[in-house]
This record gives structure tokens, sequence and C-alpha cells, in this order.
């Protein structure tokens, strides 16, 4: 931002230099406004200061809605969500806000490390149980994937797989941080898997968040 600036203050500087620059000064503004946003969200939520708006959520509903987006954000590298849900409604108890917040945060991590021209599978299924039932969603993506010595940091604040930095795939280490102390929030679990495919540079990535279809409001996952 200090060098854009700079650059900015020289004398003579054409129309195009000065929108480039000024390009710059904004991706960076708007990079520094989310990581502290992000930061602020996560202090929150480890001081317990969040409170939980219960309601009933359509899921099918509210994942409809994110294809919609997703599927056009993604249009330039090729990527497209292909969805397996239940044919039945499946609603649960919970924070709308916070659950949305986990599945934007997921999604656009799968975005950032799938391989271009590749599928996103999200698949949703629902676990009898006693006491109360859960919800299993399992999101996965074909990409660089995560090493085995990375997976049990993968949702430490400002850790970053190393194919995040040899690619320079713009975050800011923030996001599945946010998504483990949100499913947290809403009583769930959250782990990650990534499996070699046939193609032997490639690996398929899962996230699998369970959620309790009710919620509990003791503050652990029922089960």
């Amino acid at each position: 931002m200090t060098m854009a600036i700079r650059m900015l203050r020289q004398v003579g500087l054409s129309s195009d230099r000065s929108a480039h620059y000024l390009d710059i000064l904004e991706q960076q503004c708007a990079q520094e406004t989310s990581l502290i946003n992000d930061l602020l969200a996560l202090q929150e939520l480890e001081s317990k200061q969040v409170s939980i708006q219960l309601e009933e959520i359509d899921l099918q509903a509210l994942i409809r809605d994110l294809e919609r987006s997703f599927n056009q954000q993604w249009a330039e590298k090729g990527l497209s969500l292909v969805l397996d849900l239940p044919q039945k409604t499946l609603k649960l108890n919970s924070d709308r806000d916070s659950l949305n917040r986990i599945l934007l945060e997921l999604l656009t991590n799968a975005g950032k490390y799938s391989n271009p021209n590749s599928p996103v599978h999200l698949k949703v299924t629902q676990q009898f149980d006693q006491p109360v039932n859960k919800v299993i969603l399992t999101l996965t993506n074909t990409g660089p994937g995560i090493s085995p010595t990375e997976i049990p940091f993968i949702f430490d604040k400002f850790r970053r797989c190393q194919g995040a930095t040899q690619n320079a795939i713009q975050g800011t280490g923030l996001g599945l941080a946010l998504v483990k102390s949100l499913v947290q929030l809403l009583n769930g679990s959250i782990t990650v898997s990534s499996c070699p495919t046939e193609n032997i540079q490639s690996c398929d990535t899962s996230f699998i968040l369970t959620l309790p279809q009710s919620f509990d409001i003791s503050g652990s996952l029922p089960g």
C-alpha cells in the first residue's frame, strides 16, 4: 500500500498507471479489512461473547442459495458445485448466520485449492442417533491436497498449508480457525482428510462437518 501511494504521488503518472496503483490499494484495503473483521470475530468467539439465535433452518434451501452464488464465482476457473442432498426436506434447529458463515468459508477454501475445471462435491446425510439426530455435511474437492504433517494444524490461526504459499494463494490464514470456532459454538465437530487420487499429483480433500439436528443448550455435542 505504501509503495502504491508513493507511485501515485509521482508527477506526470499516466492514467493507466494511476488506475493500476489504485487497484492495488483497493485490493490491499479489502484484504486488511477482511483480516481485521476475522480477528474481531475470532476474539468474540474465543471470549464466549457470541449469542446464539436459534431458528428452524431448511438446509436444502440454504445450500441451493450458496450453489447459485458459488457457481457464478467459480465460472472463470471452471469449477462447479455438485450437490448430493436428501430427497426429503431436512431441517435443523441452529444459528443461521453461524451455519452460513461455516459453509461460506469451507466453499471458499475448496474453490481456492481445487484444480481448474473440476467439480466440488457437497454431500448431506442424516445420522439417526440418541438423544439427538445429527446432520453430516461432506465437502470434497480435488487439488494439491494437505500433507499428513499439516492436517493436525489446519484449523490453527494463521496456519496456511505449503501449497498456499508456494502458489501465492490469497488468504488471511483465519478462515478455517473461524470455521472451527463456529462449529464448536453450534455443538458440532469437523474433521479433514486428504487422500491421493489416481493422478498422483492430485488429492481428494474432504471436510466432514457434523452438527446436531436440534441444538443442545448445554454446550456439548449430543451422543
